[in-house]
């Protein structure tokens, strides 16, 4: 069975995506920023209840996903995207020359494009659409610390797409910012586990947080 298959939302919250009895509704942040964040989300990522972006939106009102990948199915229809194609725009990428973004001749970014794949499905992205190529690259520094994760990463700076969205926050606008999305990330990681070891012990959805969670729901489904 593909990750990427439509979960049962008798078992699954339909916004987060985790399981009922580890639900992160409760506790999402809203996390206001100048800088918009755009998601390019691989088609296999939709369904996947490991997938991180799907939280950035959720956490992040000046946030929204755009889905791609997968061939024909999608098509390059996303790159018309008007926030795309703004000379505004960086393409948040590990590779390559990086433009410093808080050099006196160069102003910050409006928006930055982060691509929600595996690292295999990025770099086909990125190899697949000169647009990507030719945006103004934002670059991270390494993870300054260990800490666990849900999934191995392919590359000894690889980081989560939740990790990548703090980490930019931190740099464009500090790290009092970014904090509450490290937070979130953390408690994500930490529910997965002991749910694992049988610890399903955290507090029930309220019907506000489900509320906010509704709302947001358009960003997450690239609406």
């Amino acid at each position: 069975m593909r990750a990427s298959r439509l979960r049962d939302f008798q078992t699954h919250c339909p916004y987060c995506l985790m399981r009922r009895e580890i639900c992160i509704c409760p506790i999402l942040p809203a996390v206001k920023t100048k800088t918009e964040f755009l998601i390019l989300r691989h088609i296999w990522e939709v369904r996947r209840p490991g997938n991180t972006g799907r939280l950035v939106a959720l956490a992040m009102p000046n946030s929204r996903i755009i889905d791609c990948g997968g061939g024909e199915r999608v098509g390059s229809s996303f790159l018309k995207d008007k926030g795309l194609t703004d000379n505004e725009t960086w393409l948040l990428w590990p590779d390559g020359h990086a433009l410093r973004h808080d050099t006196p001749d160069t102003r910050p970014p409006q928006r930055v494009v982060v691509l929600d794949a595996t690292w295999h499905q990025a770099r086909r992205l990125f190899r697949q659409n000169p647009l990507l190529q030719t945006m103004p690259r934002l670059s991270l520094p390494a993870p300054s610390r260990e800490r666990r994760r849900l999934r191995k990463q392919q590359r000894p700076d690889g980081m989560s797409t939740l990790e990548c969205v703090a980490a930019a926050v931190a740099l464009l606008e500090g790290d009092e910012t970014a904090r509450p999305l490290e937070h979130l990330f953390d408690e994500v990681v930490r529910r997965k586990i002991n749910m694992r070891w049988g610890n399903k012990h955290f507090p029930d959805q309220s019907e506000s947080s489900r509320s906010e969670a509704f709302e947001a729901i358009s960003r997450v489904n690239g609406g």
